[in-house]
């Protein structure tokens, strides 16, 4: 019986999407959302501020969580909360729909030929979506019917990559035709240019911010007190009035690390921090498979790469685009005792790790435009209707 329900369910959705295909859509009007309506962040939330601040274009951001929507009101934006009247009016009538991570960042089922720009999440070194063999059958013919079936109402979507070597990968990845793939750049790396600094979540302290990416989408665990010789690095940060800030994937948000011990070792991952506007205000930053350190590239300073999983990473989890040596631009450590006196390096000696590689890999993945700021260009082709034409 309950199959039975969960059936009928799915196809009342889909009649219910393939209707909506039927309204007329307003392109002066354009929806928000990212991370599955759960979180204000990412290229969207960036981009949804700077449409807001605009006068010929009007922005909505579309959220599940009601603290969200109290937050963007006091900024003078505004919000809806997911499921509503007012949200399900909002997406019937716009005429762009901006994600950052999937349809299901907003409520798709009543955007039937909206223009949809999904932004991403960052710039791919990971293989993602169609090309990850290891998410599921992708060419099943369950899940071939479903593409298709979504494809008529949610076809007229479009994908933002970062230069012009992304274009077949972002093709491929996301199965789009080329003309449906921007070249440009990331709304979310604009704050690095902006004059105006956010305020820093951590004044006056020095920071080395370690990101690592997801394991298995979450389900297998990062435990800092293996990979990390927690008294050792407390004792030497300490020393040095260093603090070393962890923010793991947002796929591990549910994880809690014991670090009461440890004061000059933070956990914020379970916190809602805006992860651009810790990269601003760090030093150095960490990382092993992250696309983070890609945007970092646009602020020109020391990255470290901590692969001490990176053979059963490649095997079990993710493949990579490219070589991972080719486009890293830092030191490896595959042990912490390799990591540690990297870190020594960059608070004594300002170890500049890669420093001559990095502007080669930065042309690699970011066109002339990207940079710099590209939100507004991107909003200017909204505006202008050059986004979406092959589909009129």
């Amino acid at each position: 019986m309950i199959k039975v329900l969960k059936a009928v369910k799915v196809v009342f959705k889909y009649i219910v999407m393939f209707l909506t295909m039927l309204m007329p859509r307003d392109y002066k009007l354009c929806v928000f959302g990212a991370w599955l309506g759960e979180r204000f962040a990412d290229n969207s939330k960036q981009l949804f501020i700077e449409a807001s601040d605009r006068d010929d274009i009007r922005a909505v951001w579309i959220t599940k969580d009601k603290t969200i929507v109290d937050e963007i009101r006091k900024m003078g934006y505004e919000a809806c909360l997911w499921g509503t009247k007012e949200a399900r009016k909002v997406q019937l009538r716009a005429g762009y729909a901006v994600i950052s991570n999937g349809i299901s960042d907003l409520e798709h089922t009543f955007l039937g030929n909206s223009i949809i720009i999904d932004l991403w999440h960052g710039v791919p070194l990971k293989k993602v979506v169609y090309d990850n063999k290891y998410e599921k059958n992708w060419d099943s013919p369950k899940q071939k019917f479903r593409d298709s079936l979504i494809y008529i109402p949610l076809g007229k979507m479009y994908f933002v990559a970062t230069s012009e070597m992304f274009v077949p990968i972002y093709q491929s990845a996301f199965r789009r035709r080329k003309d449906q793939i921007i070249c440009l750049g990331q709304p979310r790396s604009d704050i690095f240019f902006d004059e105006k600094k956010p305020k820093p979540y951590f004044p006056g302290k020095n920071i080395i911010l370690y990101c690592p990416t997801h394991r298995n989408e979450g389900k297998e665990p990062i435990h800092i007190e293996k990979i990390f010789e927690l008294d050792k690095l407390e004792k030497y940060l300490a020393g040095k009035d260093y603090y070393l800030v962890i923010k793991k994937h947002f796929y591990h948000r549910e994880e809690i690390e014991n670090l009461e011990k440890y004061p000059h070792i933070i956990d914020i991952t379970r916190e809602d921090i805006d992860t651009q506007i810790l990269t601003i205000e760090s030093k150095a930053l960490i990382t092993d498979y992250s696309s983070i350190y890609i945007d970092y590239l646009l602020l020109d300073r020391p990255i470290l790469f901590y692969c001490y999983d990176y053979k059963h990473y490649l095997e079990k989890d993710r493949e990579m685009y490219f070589e991972y040596e080719d486009v890293t631009p830092g030191e490896k450590a595959e042990n912490f005792d390799e990591l540690f006196e990297q870190i020594k390096g960059v608070i004594e000696n300002g170890g500049d790790y890669g420093r001559k590689d990095r502007e080669r890999v930065k042309n690699m993945f970011y066109c002339k435009a990207g940079q710099g700021p590209v939100g507004n260009i991107l909003l200017d082709m909204m505006v202008n209707r050059e986004i979406g034409k092959k589909h009129e």
